[in-house]
């Protein structure tokens, strides 16, 4: 700004300077005449006035013969200006004296092509640093505005932003209390809503997985409960007399060998959900013909449908051949066929189906059992989640069947989709892909 106001004064008096260089060049040579002097002095005083400006007229000796404001006539002026004229450059500068800004332009006076004097002009400049003053006043008290504007902008949104931090910080440290029915208020859609819809939900599901441990080490603690009274009340029984019969002691002995087989049970499928989740879980990969691997789980449940008099069959319209890990696939299709039987009514019917397509295969397994209800439906697969307690200990288990399914399908990259309806039945399909 400075700069350019500079240069556009500087551009000014120059051109000022060489039009008085113009008009009295013809006449400097005879400057001396009385009348030819008045009619120089006349020119200079004129433009003096009409720039607010003193005019000298200098000679090669650097001596002024004419000055606009009377007072330096005779009297020499050695300026770098002054020199710069004489060697034929235009020169304009501004210096400061004491509290004011001066302007000193130099043009030569040329007459046939000779150099024969110097118009020097001077000029107060301080309107040029005024005006840039002004703008800086004005410049500081919209800087000023401005900061108070965002100080109070920024107190403003610190508050909205900080209360509800503050909020969300207390609502953390009660679930890290344990207190998982805390929630936080929500308002607006903005990213501290977002954070605070975020925290709500992340509280419900630490609600539920923690009701569901509670219940599920009910559960199990029940499970255990169970057997370990069985065995004492026989174990009691047999040391309660001294001699039985052997028909009877065998008896007792089978049941106490049966409930040991529900504890082991129990304890397995507790230690391979531990496995799981270290990551302790390998997968041994072999080719295997899937129609085998499902016709065997289907042998192994038949006598168990056979007693409810239910009827599985298999469906599939090719052999399929993919890489798997047999024993452990094996195991999850007898948990979710087993669980298929497990709730089918007497004299119902499973199926299980087998298809090939693009990149994946889809075993589905089909019932017309109790099925599940809707709002249950998005949990069966989580740990420690049993849909009907009474039912699941009627007839037995854990609720840790379809967990331990699902995490040998997600081992396999593969994927369950679950669709069922209350009392008409269950359709859990499995998908593979082929590796």
């Amino acid at each position: 700004m400075i700069k350019s106001n500079v240069s556009e004064t500087q551009t000014n008096q120059l051109a000022q300077s060489n039009i008085i260089s113009s008009q009295i060049a013809p006449f400097m040579n005879n400057v001396n005449n009385a009348y030819t002097r008045s009619y120089v002095e006349d020119i200079i005083k004129q433009h003096s006035l009409d720039s607010r400006s003193r005019v000298l007229v200098i000679d090669q000796e650097m001596h002024v013969i004419l000055d606009s404001y009377d007072d330096f006539e005779s009297q020499n002026l050695d300026l770098v200006e002054v020199d710069n004229a004489l060697m034929g450059i235009n020169s304009a500068n501004i210096y400061r004296y004491k509290t004011d800004y001066i302007m000193y332009t130099a043009v030569p006076i040329i007459f046939q092509n000779e150099i024969i004097g110097v118009i020097f002009m001077s000029v107060n400049a301080d309107f040029i640093f005024e005006n840039v003053q002004n703008i800086l006043d004005k410049l500081i008290i919209i800087f000023l505005i401005a900061l108070f504007v965002s100080f109070f902008i920024s107190v403003f949104f610190a508050e909205i932003i900080s209360t509800p931090i503050e909020s969300l910080t207390e609502s953390v440290k009660k679930v890290t209390l344990g207190n998982y029915q805390t929630k936080v208020e929500v308002k607006g859609n903005d990213e501290i809503g977002a954070l605070g819809n975020a925290f709500n939900s992340m509280s419900v599901k630490l609600f539920q997985v923690d009701d569901r441990r509670k219940k599920f080490v009910s559960n199990v603690s029940h499970e255990l409960r169970t057997p370990m009274t069985s065995m004492k009340i026989v174990s009691d029984t047999l040391l309660s007399q001294d001699h039985w019969d052997e028909a009877i002691y065998r008896e007792f002995m089978q049941d106490i060998n049966s409930e040991v087989d529900r504890l082991n049970n129990i304890i397995d499928s507790l230690l391979y959900l531990v496995r799981i989740e270290k990551d302790e879980i390998e997968l041994d990969y072999s080719v295997t013909y899937v129609n085998y691997l499902i016709e065997k789980v289907i042998k192994t449940i038949k006598p168990i449908a056979q007693m409810k008099h239910i009827e599985i069959t298999f469906i599939s319209n090719n052999k399929i051949q993919i890489n798997l890990d047999q024993e452990k696939m094996q195991q999850c299709l007898l948990n979710i066929v087993g669980n298929a039987v497990k709730y089918t009514p007497e004299n119902g019917m499973v199926n299980v189906s087998l298809t090939d397509r693009r990149d994946t295969i889809a075993i589905s397994i089909m019932d017309n059992g109790i099925g599940i209800p809707e709002k249950d439906v998005p949990f069966i697969f989580d740990r420690f989640y049993r849909v009907d307690e009474a039912r699941a200990r009627k007839t037995g288990g854990t609720g840790l069947g379809l967990s331990i399914a699902q995490q040998i399908v997600q081992l396999h990259q593969g994927s369950i989709e679950v669709t069922s309806h209350m009392n008409q039945g269950t359709d859990i399909t499995i998908i593979l892909p082929k590796h």
